[in-house]
């Protein structure tokens, strides 16, 4: 397992896919720094480009450059396959349990270190251009609102879970489809319908909230509070969050796990 996965930490400093997702990331939260820095300015508002604000929005799953994590981690993946990695793998000895598990923490190392640097310089770039102040401005959900230094770790924390699902189901479609061609277009499906849907209806239909909390994992990251113009996480839309997320990578790691052991790898 540990050969496995030091094969992989060698391999991503040379891979091309890694490289081009960093650069694109990096430069993507260039870009969005300056847009927003140009709002304010010509605005006068002095929201957008803090660090606070900067931090919260670029960790979010489906917009800005999060929804391109997931679509390189699979070109990441299949390339496995189609290269044939993942043979090679088989037949030096490795089992196939070892394989799978070595994918998914490989793919949640790739996923954490693209989204760690996109979201870092987004924070730094806001820091610079508007200052840090953990009680300042955000723009999260609808409506602006004051954060906490307890809304921002609940967020971080709540980030890592759900992108850690999104390994997990982006890791089960690549290594079961084998192609990029239909993995891309179900994964993102699933990302766009079950972010947009659940922020629509945190926001429009609270009785339907209380069900979707429970069914949807990327619902973690909108069941904000803005009572009195601050946002926080309440603490059981917080816990049901984690644990709904917990139990879909079970879902998807289990279910990966078994179909990849139970298929030939031509």
């Amino acid at each position: 397992m540990f050969n496995l996965f030091k094969a992989f930490l060698f391999k991503i400093r040379k891979d091309l896919t890694f490289r081009i997702t960093m650069f694109i990331g990096l430069g993507l939260a260039v870009i969005m720094s300056l847009i927003y820095f140009g709002i304010d300015n010509l605005s006068g508002s002095k929201e957008l480009c803090t660090g606070q604000n900067m931090l919260i929005s670029s960790l979010s799953p489906a917009q800005n450059f999060g929804i391109a994590i997931p679509v390189n981690l699979i070109s990441f993946t299949v390339l496995e396959f189609t290269q044939g990695t993942i043979r090679n793998k088989i037949i030096a000895g490795n089992s196939k349990l070892k394989i799978y598990v070595s994918l998914f923490f490989s793919g949640l190392v790739f996923t954490l270190v693209i989204l760690a640097a996109y979201a870092g310089i987004s924070f730094g770039l806001g820091s610079i251009f508007g200052g840090f102040d953990p009680n300042g401005m955000v723009l999260a959900g609808i409506f602006p609102g004051l954060s906490s230094p307890e809304y921002i770790l609940k967020t971080i924390l709540l980030t890592v879970i759900v992108y850690t699902t999104i390994t997990s189901i982006t890791i089960f479609f690549a290594t079961t489809f084998r192609s990029i061609g239909p993995c891309i277009p179900v994964v993102i499906i699933f990302i766009m319908i079950a972010y947009f849907s659940s922020f629509i209806i945190s926001n429009v239909n609270p009785e339907a909230e209380q069900i979707v909390r429970y069914i949807n994992p990327l619902h973690a990251l909108v069941a904000i509070s803005n009572e009195g113009g601050v946002i926080s996480y309440p603490d059981d839309r917080f816990i049901t969050g984690i644990i709904v997320n917990v139990v879909y990578i079970a879902i998807f790691f289990t279910g990966g796990l078994v179909l990849f052991r139970t298929r030939d790898v031509k």
